[in-house]
């Protein structure tokens, strides 16, 4: 608990900026918590941020379970592997985001080639897209990779979820 009037040093030092705020420190990144004030939400939440960032595709089963997730933004890669420079950029980027947006990764050349991914390239989908943006320019840096989501995540139709239903949305109207 960091009081914003008795701890104001610390709460800037820590770049604590909304009173009431729960956030959890991972490494060296602060991830906020936008989601529901419950255990189960809070536990659930937790445990995502302990798995890898990226999820690995490796067959057809996989695949169709990718498929079936339509309504968030997910990113997939094809890569050479875990040892790949390229690989290790999207891993670097997907940490950004996690657990707020899925990563998925394929060294697969069987599910690339379903996907229609070449390699080092990665493929953004929004929710309930069935065909995904082509990321241009590949292969990528972990900086040019954040920079893309950053810029195209955007209010979209999507499921009301309790780990980011509190989750505001700057309007870019004016």
């Amino acid at each position: 608990m960091v009081d914003s009037k008795k701890d104001a040093k610390l709460a800037k030092k820590l770049g604590l900026v909304e009173e009431g705020s729960l956030y959890v420190f991972k490494e060296e990144r602060l991830i906020e918590f936008d989601g529901e004030l419950a255990t189960d939400v809070l536990v659930e939440f937790l445990l995502d941020l302990l798995e890898d960032p990226v999820e690995i595709i490796n067959n057809k089963l996989e695949l169709q379970a990718f498929d079936q997730i339509d309504e968030e933004i997910k990113l997939i890669g094809y890569f050479k592997g875990e040892d790949s420079e390229h690989y290790k950029a999207f891993e670097e980027a997907a940490e950004h985001f996690q657990p707020y947006i899925k990563f998925f990764a394929t060294f697969d050349k069987g599910v690339a080639k379903k996907l229609g991914l070449k390699m080092n390239e990665v493929d953004f989908y929004e929710p309930f897209m069935d065909e995904p943006v082509h990321i241009p320019d590949k292969p990528y840096t972990e900086e040019e990779l954040v920079e893309f989501v950053k810029e195209h995540k955007r209010a979209t139709l999507r499921k009301l979820r309790p780990e980011d239903m509190f989750e505001t949305w700057v309007s870019m109207c004016g």
